[in-house]
């Protein structure tokens, strides 16, 4: 998936959380989708 125009401060906060849990962005991101989603099943 490709994100144009992805704010630049986002995106760097993003990649070192997901380097602080020892994770790749792809794999917070899907965590972070993941969670979200799961908030709407119940």
């Amino acid at each position: 998936m490709i994100i144009k125009n992805f704010p630049e401060d986002l995106h760097r906060k993003a990649k070192a959380k997901a380097a602080l849990e020892g994770i790749t962005l792809k794999a917070l991101i899907i965590k972070l989708l993941e969670t979200y989603l799961e908030e709407f099943r119940t």
